[in-house]
């Protein structure tokens, strides 16, 4: 079976990440830096252009290209300093661990750009995912349209993520979707053909479709 994961409020408790960076990158662009934890919220998951372009109220290429470059010093900084418990949910490493020893094959399909996503690799999951991938390396297609490629004919494949975007490219390709409630999506996974409320709970979700 093979099995994708999206990044940000899926395998990674973003909050401890992106909280800080945005807050730090809004200050340094004279934004106000206190708006409501919920307001960022709203747009982890999304790819960076659209998070800035929210937040900022903005289409000005220049200063979203400007938060960019700052949020990816910021976030950067703080994964390769902070403790690896602080940067991914309870379990993540415990779950991956068992699926890989269960023979499958483990993906990354995440919204952010190569940078983050390498910080992220080299804090642990490199040991555990077979294929990784971001919008990044696709120009910022759209996942849907990275899930076909990735798959390329299979239809072998589950799509586990916190966002509707996750679930509408499991969708769009046919494939299984597991919805994370846990994340930053909560209502946005409803029509995933799987809920799980911790991430523990896939692992009999997914030995359940690997015997079918």
């Amino acid at each position: 079976m093979n099995i994708v994961f999206d990044l940000d409020g899926t395998l990674v408790n973003t909050g401890n990440i992106a909280l800080p960076a945005i807050r730090l990158v809004l200050n340094d662009l004279g934004y106000n830096p206190d708006i409501p934890d919920s307001e960022i919220f709203k747009y982890i998951g999304y790819t960076i252009d659209e998070i800035f372009e929210g937040l900022l109220k903005t289409d000005d290429k220049k200063i979203i290209e400007k938060a960019i470059n700052l949020l990816d010093k910021y976030e950067t900084g703080i994964i390769q300093n902070e403790n690896i418990n602080r940067i991914f949910f309870d379990d993540v490493f415990e779950v991956l661990d068992i699926l890989k020893k269960n023979g499958h094959k483990l993906y990354i399909l995440s919204n952010c750009n190569v940078k983050y996503m390498n910080a992220l690799l080299e804090k642990g999951l490199n040991k555990y995912i077979d294929s990784p991938h971001c919008a990044e390396m696709y120009n910022w297609k759209d996942k849907d349209y990275v899930l076909n490629l990735i798959a390329n004919g299979n239809n072998d494949f589950i799509m586990i993520g916190d966002r509707h975007k996750d679930i509408e490219a499991a969708k769009a390709n046919d494939f299984i979707s597991i919805g994370c409630t846990y994340g930053f999506g909560d209502e946005e996974v409803k029509d995933a053909d799987y809920i799980v409320h911790n991430i523990k709970e896939i692992i009999p979700i997914i030995n359940q479709i690997s015997q079918k």
